[in-house]
């Protein structure tokens, strides 16, 4: 039985569909296994917001803390973990990340996090062949294909502040300009604003070299048009449509990588300066991150503030320390 006010599986399951839809990142986590006495259950389901908004039950307060980290650094990470909460703080598998099971009940529970990220989104802007051959080949790489119609385009001309960006959510955005020089300010400056992290233009090398001038002149700095790379594309001497929008596609995929990779690298930095950055502890138990102003599980010894994620890390500490003492 689920407690009162606790999701059940279907509930977490059309949540997850909602935040699809939406755009919105979020983690499943899923009891895989258990040895008593732990009251979790195999199967049970929680999901994490990218907020850390926890939903659902996996067995044990002092395991949502330990969940709810390891979500929030499989979302920036891409990468699914298996989490071991043991007493001992060990596990057979060499996959795993281990922390102490501080939870009155006792036991093992292994869980697997999953992050769910949503698809990255292509804009293309402009009717033409190479974007028509772009948007089929896209699609089966995993992206979402919008096409801005010519209205919406030029709309990001004099009515820019009122012309809402491309609608992506949460989800990472590429463009590719395409209008033939038509509407090619208008749509760079449109996906610009949307937070584009690529923004590849088709022109000849003249007219890529005006409308950076025209946007500079405009109130753009050299800084902001970092993501603009003209000619798009990969130089592998395409020269068809569908060759093209394949050289544009591998560039996007290079591009998509090398952050990913950047991102995994920042995550990893951030995860070992967590107890220097102001307003966060470390729980000297189970390691995790602890925001000092919202804690609640504190303990004051020889004139330090030590905080804990839950009631069993602070008992496991105190008790440690009494018998350290006795000693």
């Amino acid at each position: 039985m689920h407690g009162a006010g606790r999701p059940g599986d279907r509930e977490i399951l059309g949540l997850a569909a909602r935040l699809s839809e939406r755009g919105q990142p979020f983690a499943l986590a899923t009891v895989v296994s258990r040895l008593p006495p732990s009251s979790s259950r195999v199967g049970q389901k929680a999901l994490v917001e990218a907020d850390g908004s926890f939903h659902g039950w996996l067995g044990g307060a002092c395991i949502e803390p330990v969940v709810q980290r390891e979500a929030r650094a499989a979302m920036r990470d891409g990468q699914p973990r298996i989490v071991v909460l043991a007493p001992d703080a060990r596990s057979d598998r060499a996959d795993a990340i281990v922390y102490p099971m501080t939870c009155h009940s006792g036991g093992t529970v292994e869980i697997y996090v999953e992050p769910q990220l949503p698809a990255p989104v292509l804009a293309l802007f402009g009717d033409s062949p190479v974007t028509h051959a772009l948007a089929a080949m896209a699609t089966g790489a995993g992206y979402r294909v919008r096409v801005a119609e010519a209205a919406e385009v030029a709309q990001a001309g004099e009515e820019a502040d009122a012309a809402e960006p491309v609608p992506v959510g949460k989800a990472e955005l590429y463009a590719l300009v395409a209008t033939l020089g038509v509407w090619d300010e208008e749509a760079v400056e449109r996906a610009l604003r949307a937070g584009a992290r690529y923004v590849g233009l088709v022109a000849s090398p003249r007219r890529a070299e005006e409308v950076r001038r025209l946007l500079l002149e405009r109130g753009w700095e050299e800084g902001t048009l970092t993501p603009l790379v003209s000619p798009a594309g990969l130089d592998i001497g395409a020269r068809e449509p569908a060759e093209i929008a394949i050289s544009i596609l591998a560039e996007l995929i290079l591009v998509r990588r090398r952050d990913a990779d950047e991102r995994e690298e920042v995550a990893l930095e951030g995860d070992g300066d967590a107890a220097g950055e102001e307003g966060v502890a470390v729980d000297p138990v189970c390691g995790m991150e602890v925001e000092t102003e919202s804690a609640r599980h504190t303990l004051d010894h020889e004139g330090v503030t030590l905080f804990f994620c839950c009631s069993g890390c602070r008992e496991k500490y105190a008790r440690d320390l009494a018998l350290a003492v006795d000693a």
